[in-house]
């Protein structure tokens, strides 16, 4: 009974039971944004095992800071702050690191046309990247993620009406932008 009424909390109660050192609003703070925070993680990392390893270390984080979140109910908007930065360190990290050229080359049947879907995949990575953050965010959260509308929205502190819009108007943009790839 008790875990339900966890799951139903805000995030302002969540968060100051949680400083308070109770284990299990912290658990229950885990479950509610990893997919969210793995998301964004994985669309900076491009990397699911740097993007695991970043939610990981996003929580060590903010456990570690839980006193310097001024806003308890602004407990998703911080994380996905922290989730940002760990990720942005462990790719650049990992850039310098991995040889360039060092890529699975694998026997492929049609060479022109894995070329061109590399191509497409390689403008799609760029033009992604090239995205601010927040669009970035919820793209991840979106596509990789599969979250709601209303589970961005919270997890963001928008409405999901505003989560609507900049999705829309993300797509539209990449569109523009990849119009030499459309069938």
């Amino acid at each position: 009974m008790r875990k339900a009424n966890l799951e139903r909390d805000s995030d302002a109660s969540l968060a100051r039971r949680w400083r308070a050192g109770d284990g299990r609003a912290a658990a229950a703070v885990v479950e509610r944004y990893t997919d969210a925070l793995g998301a964004i993680a994985y669309g900076v990392t491009r990397n699911r095992a740097l993007a695991e390893e970043a939610v990981q270390e996003t929580f060590a984080r903010a456990t570690r800071t839980l006193g310097q979140l001024k806003d308890p109910a602004r407990l998703g908007p911080w994380l996905v702050g922290i989730v940002r930065h760990v990720a942005v360190d462990m790719a650049r990290r990992r850039s310098r690191e991995t040889p360039i050229g060092d890529r699975d080359i694998a026997a492929r049947s049609n060479p022109g046309h894995e070329a061109m879907r590399n191509e497409a995949a390689e403008s799609l990575g760029g033009a992604i990247a090239a995205l601010p953050e927040d669009q970035r965010d919820i793209l991840a959260m979106k596509y990789v993620a599969g979250m709601s509308y209303g589970a961005i929205a919270e997890t963001l502190g928008m409405t999901p009406e505003a989560v609507s819009q900049k999705l829309w108007r993300v797509r539209q943009k990449l569109q523009k932008e990849l119009v030499e790839f459309r069938p």
